[in-house]
């Protein structure tokens, strides 16, 4: 699956002002504070059982949290609650591949491909869309076409540093480490530090961990990480 935001979210929840307390678990979540998290996320599913947002940002948090039951339950939610949504789908085929269900796992992927599908024929300028459809077509063994999708999106949106993330996840799943990489790196020159907590727990870069240059490009942005954190710190002193 970034910015103030994970480095994967959906594009209706862009477009629109989040309930307060979900905003409020997203960012707390963002910088590592998951308990506090958790309960802002449960408060706002208690005022807001059937928003899009609460249900989808409840379940990034819960699939980052490797609580993949429940971001599956969360995300079948949203994906019921906006039926043109494809994000939900594509975020949440990796849960259940966390747990061996592979079937389930197909399935997640090829819904939200028909998802995207519908929004690229509509919109074929959709870079987001693309890059979704890049991921679940990898997921769905399609790699000629994943590729093709990949550098489709970043032709229109050559800059876009989640569009880069996402695509990094396509091809670490697709066994491509160094075009997967190339596009991590690029995109962690344009995100902010606290984009690693993200960065380094979603599931499809795991294949990338013992990879030398994953190595030396995690430890330099821990590095930078470190420094903002301690010129904040020193800010507020």
């Amino acid at each position: 699956m970034t910015t103030a935001t994970p480095l994967a979210a959906a594009p209706q929840g862009r477009e629109r002002d989040k309930p307060a307390h979900a905003t409020k678990g997203h960012v707390l979540a963002q910088i590592g504070r998951y308990d506090e998290a958790l309960a802002a996320h449960e408060e706002s599913l208690r005022l807001q059982p059937d928003s899009f947002d609460v249900q989808f940002l409840f379940g990034v948090i819960c699939m980052k949290l490797g609580r993949d039951e429940a971001a599956i339950e969360h995300f079948e939610r949203a994906a019921q609650l906006l039926e043109d949504d494809f994000w939900t789908l594509t975020l949440m085929a990796p849960c259940y591949r966390a747990l061996g269900r592979h079937d389930e796992f197909k399935s997640a992927a090829r819904r939200g491909l028909d998802r995207i599908e519908r929004e690229v024929t509509l919109r074929p300028d959709n870079a987001d869309a693309i890059v979704a459809g890049s991921i679940a077509l990898a997921y769905l063994g399609e790699k000629e076409r994943a590729m093709e999708w990949g550098s489709r999106a970043q032709i229109i949106e050559p800059d876009d540093a989640l569009d880069r993330f996402n695509l990094a996840c396509a091809f670490a799943h697709m066994d491509e480490p160094d075009m997967a990489l190339d596009l991590l790196e690029s995109c962690l020159r344009k995100a902010p530090p606290d984009s690693l907590v993200w960065i380094t727990q979603d599931p499809d870069i795991l294949a990338l961990h013992d990879h030398p240059r994953y190595q030396t490009l995690i430890a330099r942005e821990e590095a930078r990480l470190a420094a903002a954190r301690a010129e904040h710190a020193n800010k507020a002193g």
